[in-house]
């Protein structure tokens, strides 16, 4: 049975649990396993049992962690980086399910099907590192852990409410409210606050935007070109800014 996309929509790590690029190879790779929302209370020799089962990768930018059709056979954890998590129709359109970030992990439904395959692309937006482990020494660790178990169901559960919220979305609002929507739920997950507003630092093209919300890229840069121009946003070079929160929410809640 095909699994559906592997992805998680656990919440991202705390501000104390973030590493910087400076601080991920001094540590053992036990130790960064801790600093996943998943493992939250564990400590590293809690941990111990899946240190042969444990591998660090690199990924260059643009390179594919796993094809759709690959078999699932492996968590992830990202520690410095962004993955994207996407499929490609056959007409070449691209629908991006999520970016996954440090501190959260993506795979979590190859762990409950024995024979799963990949129905997604997972791809690094900029040089990613990332922590795998095999998925049958994960499961038997995990069958004396119960209440990881039910923080791994917990993420699942999320992640269908924000597939559920997403498909709304596209249901009953217009381009540019799905564009609001993104933009603010991106801003409460990812942002950054700053004197000028809250800041998303993602490598957020407008073609992995167009992914996220249903629409062409072009539509995008329009809903976008318009929303500076009302001053809810700024936009520069790899990153945009909110600077009217408020405003941008409401635009995401009508179609006017």
């Amino acid at each position: 049975m095909r699994e559906r996309a592997d992805l998680d929509g656990s919440s991202f790590a705390t501000e104390n649990q973030k590493l910087t690029a400076h601080d991920w190879w001094r540590m053992d790779p036990i130790e960064l396993l801790t600093k996943a929302p998943i493992f939250e209370g564990l400590a590293s020799a809690d941990l111990e049992p899946l240190r042969t089962a444990t591998r660090t990768r690199n990924f260059a930018r643009s390179a594919y962690l796993f094809r759709e059709g690959d078999p699932g056979s492996h968590l992830y954890m990202v520690v410095e980086g962004e993955v994207m998590i996407g499929r490609v129709g056959e007409g070449g359109g691209q629908v991006v399910f999520a970016i996954v970030g440090p501190g959260e992990v993506f795979g979590e439904l190859s762990l409950f099907d024995d024979e799963g395959e990949r129905t997604a692309d997972a791809q690094a937006l900029k040089p990613t590192v990332c922590l795998v482990i095999a998925k049958t020494p994960l499961l038997r660790f995990l069958t004396v852990q119960p209440k990881l178990l039910l923080r791994i169901i917990a993420s699942l559960s999320i992640y269908i409410r924000r597939k559920d919220a997403a498909m709304g979305d596209v249901a009953f609002l217009d381009i540019s409210g799905r564009v609001a929507s993104k933009l603010a739920e991106l801003a409460d997950a990812r942002g950054r606050q700053t004197p000028d507003g809250i800041v998303i630092d993602l490598p957020l093209s407008q073609r992995v935007l167009a992914g996220m919300v249903g629409a062409s890229r072009e539509n995008v840069n329009r809903a976008l070109r318009r929303f500076s121009e009302l001053g809810y946003i700024r936009r520069s070079a790899g990153s945009i800014t909110l600077l009217d929160r408020d405003r941008l929410r409401h635009r995401a809640s009508s179609n006017v």
